[in-house]
């Protein structure tokens, strides 16, 4: 009987802690910036990239998404029509300028750089394809 109380008790304070930290990161999301080098360069890697965004933002339960290419800020991931609104345009090259310039007002806990590789900014984690 006192092994049926502990096993109980232990069944007891893991749900509460399960439902303790779910609450948590519900209220807490972390900010994620996703921005897509949308050179023309990059074109041929389209598909892989939106494969990588699909299965990124499916493992990102606790995380507020925002998405943006070389060229513009595009807003909340979830908010957009289609994923093939981030490639609707390929011109030009990607700089670090524009990256300044556009997201160096974007408080996120994380910024990722979807690209070729090239270009390395500081402070952003740079995933190559």
């Amino acid at each position: 009987m006192n092994f049926l109380k502990i096993f109980g008790a232990l069944i007891l304070l893991q749900c509460t802690l399960w439902i303790g930290s779910h609450l948590y990161f519900s209220n807490n999301k972390s900010e994620v910036l996703l921005v897509v080098d949308t050179s023309f360069s990059m074109k041929p890697n389209f598909p892989s990239v939106k494969t990588w965004i699909e299965n990124y933002e499916t493992s990102a339960r606790y995380k507020n998404i925002s998405i943006g290419t070389d060229k513009a800020s595009l807003g909340k991931l979830e908010d957009l029509p289609s994923k093939d609104v981030i490639f609707r345009t390929s011109f030009g090259k990607l700089n670090e300028a524009n990256l300044k310039r556009l997201y160096s007002n974007v408080s996120a806990d994380h910024k990722i750089l979807l690209s070729d590789g090239s270009l390395e900014p500081g402070g952003w984690n740079s995933v190559a394809f």
